[in-house]
């Protein structure tokens, strides 16, 4: 009974993370917003545990940001912290992907060619593309990573990926095709390659992420939050949706935009890259832990999403 009640509420508070997503997604919570535990639990007819439970799962995504004793708030993002997220999570994939490259195990090089040719068949099903995608990268990501390295990928990018399946309006040509050359350089045993063709397909994605914000009107045109005021003017802006239904309390101001990557998610500074090098590894990222507005992680990867390290 035990069991039973935990699955539950785990597929309760699976239901409020979707719910509080969308919300955002949509532009009816916006950065800043508080987030009302009552109301919604109201709107979804649960209970309070599997509520705070979502919003748990939320911060740890980085969507929301939870003040001790206090109340929880959408985090703060735009364009520029999308871009670093997605080359973050766009480079550890790329570390996973590697490592498989250099391992080239039998079985798995054949479930990928596999998958590859089923996510090549699947053109007039867009359902079943997404969920083949996803499999690829399960693949990759189960047989290439580290424990640690998987944890960080399973922390990262849940919401990550689940806006970039909303926003993704490209053909099923190039969709093939960036999975394509990943799954290509791995049976080459190349991990270079099979790491840069990660990282691109995943900033591909927060470009297609970015783009459906934009257009929602969620973000402005020059990447900006709409919530957040214009430099010059002392007010809120009237941005998308606002926000009657649960989570719309506003506190005073914004957190902090923390990242310190270029507006094309890579890191300026070369002393950086010396460093990682120095250090031998293919992992010089940050925590990861943060999708969205904490983009403060260093990639270690180049501009190019050029790899120089040890896998």
């Amino acid at each position: 009974m035990v069991i039973k009640a935990g699955r539950q509420r785990a597929k309760a508070s699976a239901v409020v993370v979707e719910y509080v997503q969308q919300e955002i997604f949509d532009g009816r919570l916006r950065s800043g917003d508080r987030i009302h535990v009552e109301r919604l639990t109201e709107a979804l007819d649960v209970s309070p545990t599997p509520v705070r439970e979502a919003l748990v799962l939320l911060e740890r995504d980085g969507l929301v940001t939870a003040q001790v004793h206090r109340a929880t708030f959408v985090q703060h993002f735009d364009a520029r912290t999308l871009r670093a997220d997605f080359h973050v999570l766009g480079f550890l994939g790329g570390v996973a992907a590697a490592r498989v490259a250099l391992d080239r195990e039998p079985q798995v090089l054949a479930r990928l060619e596999g998958l590859l040719g089923e996510l090549e068949a699947c053109r007039d099903d867009p359902a079943r593309r997404i969920g083949l995608a996803d499999e690829i990268r399960r693949v990759q990501h189960l047989s290439g990573a580290t424990p640690r390295l998987l944890a960080e990928l399973r922390g990262h990018g849940s919401f990550l990926w689940w806006a970039a399946e909303r926003s993704d309006r490209r053909g099923h040509d190039e969709i093939v095709e960036a999975h394509r050359l990943v799954i290509r350089a791995i049976a080459a045993g190349d991990p270079r390659e099979a790491a840069r063709a990660r990282l691109a397909e995943s900033r591909d994605s927060g470009e297609q992420v970015i783009a459906e914000l934009t257009r929602r009107g969620v973000l402005r045109e020059d990447g900006t939050n709409a919530a957040v005021a214009p430099e010059g003017d002392g007010h809120d802006s009237d941005g998308p949706g606002r926000n009657d239904g649960p989570g719309s309390d506003r506190p005073g101001s914004d957190g902090p935009e923390s990242d310190r990557l270029d507006s094309d998610g890579s890191e300026a500074d070369a002393n950086d890259n010396a460093a990682h090098d120095r250090a031998g590894t293919g992992s010089g990222s940050g925590s990861g832990r943060n999708a969205v507005g904490r983009g403060s992680a260093k990639s270690g990867a180049g501009g190019n999403g050029g790899v120089r390290a040890e896998w």
